[in-house]
């Protein structure tokens, strides 16, 4: 899993690329907690190159949207692919999410 947070005029995107897992939630936590310094603007995560998630990375995607709710900001998801898509649906998490 690789993760790649890039700031430009006060928005945030984070690719995540590779599986979003309970193994690399735990290993990556470090890096996954970075997304949070930016709670207080729009957050876009680009899942276009995300292969799999977890209930733990539901986990994470859940804990990130309220910590910015928290703090004034926003979080939306964009390049869902079809595997991840039918996570978020099956989970419900496309009815809390704003996705593209």
């Amino acid at each position: 899993m690789q993760i790649k947070i890039i700031s430009d005029n006060g928005n945030v995107r984070v690719c995540l690329i590779g599986e979003l897992n309970s193994k690399v939630a735990a290993e990556q936590a470090g890096e996954l907690d970075k997304v949070l310094e930016s709670a207080d603007k729009a957050i876009e995560i680009d899942c276009s190159e995300l292969a799999y998630i977890s209930s733990a990375g539901l986990r994470f995607f859940m804990h990130v949207k309220r910590a910015t709710e928290t703090q004034g900001g926003s979080v939306r998801l964009t390049h869902l692919n079809e595997d991840v898509a039918e996570i978020f649906r099956l989970s419900g998490f496309l009815n809390i999410f704003d996705v593209e």
